[in-house]
């Protein structure tokens, strides 16, 4: 009677705290349940090890769609397991069909996965008032668990989707921050610059609510530069920091698209980096091609970017997260185009 109690106790422990975790991670929009982040965590950690030991960016592609299948896994070996328990506690509950024999641990292991997956009963079926309620509860539970994994797994998907689209669009700006504050200054582009800076920053914010939502998206990597929004938000950052503390006085790019933009890029990174970082502030730009472009920037920018070493902590600690180095935000992309004139 103790072990059956027990049993019974143990199995509808797990069964509510895999549907809390469930729930909470497809339906809420507010972040992943306990046992979504503990999966996240491991695969990134995993993803992190590999990459630090072997430097092969290639190495963190599979990391999104590796969490998605171990957590489905997850979710379902538990919420199997909780099931079993459940009806192990009541002894003689699963019978044979035709023999009416009970059902021993592993039939019954047979019998709920079999339910679960909604496809009847199978070769046993319950006994008893108790075993047939439970019978189809945990056939809708297993209904439940397959739709939401489907519910979470679509829009998370076209998320990914958005993100590189997204990016691209931004690295389409210029090859780097120079480049970008090249275009914007070139006479008569600032208001095609704005305007554009005002079309990204909504997007922008959109991904950083899909972030909230679906935090798994930081393990969606993308492949090359111009699709990691991470990096490309950064050289987007760094343009709009030499056009707005870069500049001499009275050349300075201060209007509301820019300081809208960079807004939108600081919630952006405060959703993606949750916790304080010590990544330290990166290289100062260099400002000898803008320079020799006659665009008017300032001899000494450290002063001004004294006030900018926090937020560029935050761009190098995002772009780390990202798989890239800095250097890499200096060098600019590699895409087959033509050049925008840096």
């Amino acid at each position: 009677m103790g072990n059956d109690l027990l049993a019974l106790m143990v199995g509808a422990i797990v069964i509510v705290t895999v549907m809390t975790d469930v729930l909470w991670t497809t339906l809420t929009t507010q972040g992943s349940g306990p046992l979504t982040r503990s999966v996240t965590a491991v695969v990134e950690r995993i993803a992190g090890l590999a990459f630090a030991a072997s430097g092969a960016r290639r190495l963190l592609l599979p990391a999104g769609p590796a969490a998605m299948v171990l957590l489905g896994i997850v979710w379902l070996t538990l919420l199997w397991l909780g099931w079993w328990l459940l009806f192990s506690a009541f002894p003689g509950s699963i019978v044979h069909g035709q023999s009416g024999a009970p059902a021993g641990l592993v039939e019954r292991l047979y019998f709920v996965g079999f339910t679960l997956s909604t496809l009847g009963v199978g070769d046993f079926r319950p006994s008893g008032a108790v075993p047939m309620i439970l019978t189809v509860v945990a056939a809708f539970n297993g209904l439940v668990l397959v739709t939401l994994i489907i519910t979470y797994a679509v829009p998370l998907v076209q998320a990914v989707t958005t993100r590189r689209k997204l990016a691209y669009e931004v690295s389409l700006l210029g090859h780097n921050p120079q480049e970008i504050a090249w275009s914007a200054w070139q006479q008569g582009n600032r208001q095609a610059f704005e305007d554009e800076l005002l079309a990204i920053s909504a997007e922008v914010m959109e991904c950083a609510e899909q972030r909230l939502a679906y935090p798994m998206l930081d393990l969606f990597y993308g492949k090359t530069a111009c699709f990691s929004l991470g990096l490309q938000l950064v050289m987007l950052d760094e343009a709009l920091s030499i056009l707005a503390y870069g500049m001499q006085p009275n050349y300075r790019f201060r209007s509301l698209p820019v300081d809208k933009a960079r807004a939108v890029v600081s919630h952006y990174i405060e959703r993606v980096l949750a916790s304080p970082t010590e990544a330290g502030a990166p290289p100062l730009p260099s400002m000898a091609i803008l320079k020799k472009r006659n665009v008017p920037v300032m001899d000494n920018v450290s002063e001004n970017y004294q006030l900018l070493t926090s937020r560029r902590t935050g761009l190098q600690a995002l772009i780390r997260k990202e798989g890239w180095e800095w250097s890499i935000v200096e060098e600019g992309t590699r895409r087959e185009r033509t050049p925008a004139g840096l």
